[in-house]
C-alpha cells in the first residue's frame, strides 16, 4: 500500500476544507474518501485514474489524475508515484482543469 505524500500546496487545500470561511465538510468527505482509495490502490476503479499530459506548474513530470466527482465543479486529484518504493505524492487536490 503506497504511502501518500503531499505538496504543500495540496495540504493548504484540505486544511481550507476543514476550516475557515471555505470550509465543505461535504466535500472534504469525498477528497478523504478518494485518498483513502488512492492510497489502498491507485488504480481503483472508483477512482479513474489516468495520466495526465501536461500538468500546470509540474511540467515534465510524470502526473496521474483521478476523480473525485463528477459533473458540474467536479474536483480532481492530481498524484505522481515516488522513486521510494510506491510512495505517492499528491500534487493537487481541486476543480477539474
Amino acid at each position: 500500500m503506497p504511502t501518500l505524500h503531499y505538496t504543500p500546496a495540496a495540504a493548504r487545500t484540505l486544511a481550507r476544507l476543514e476550516k475557515g470561511r471555505r470550509a465543505d465538510p461535504r466535500r472534504l468527505r469525498r477528497v478523504r474518501q478518494a485518498l483513502e482509495h488512492l492510497a489502498a490502490d491507485p488504480h481503483h476503479p472508483g477512482l479513474r485514474s489516468h495520466r495526465y499530459a501536461v500538468l500546470p506548474g509540474h511540467r515534465g513530470t510524470a502526473a496521474w489524475t483521478s476523480y473525485i466527482d463528477q459533473g458540474p465543479g467536479a474536483w480532481r486529484i492530481h498524484w505522481t508515484w515516488g522513486r521510494d518504493g510506491g510512495a505517492v505524492t499528491v500534487l493537487r487536490v481541486g476543480p477539474h482543469l
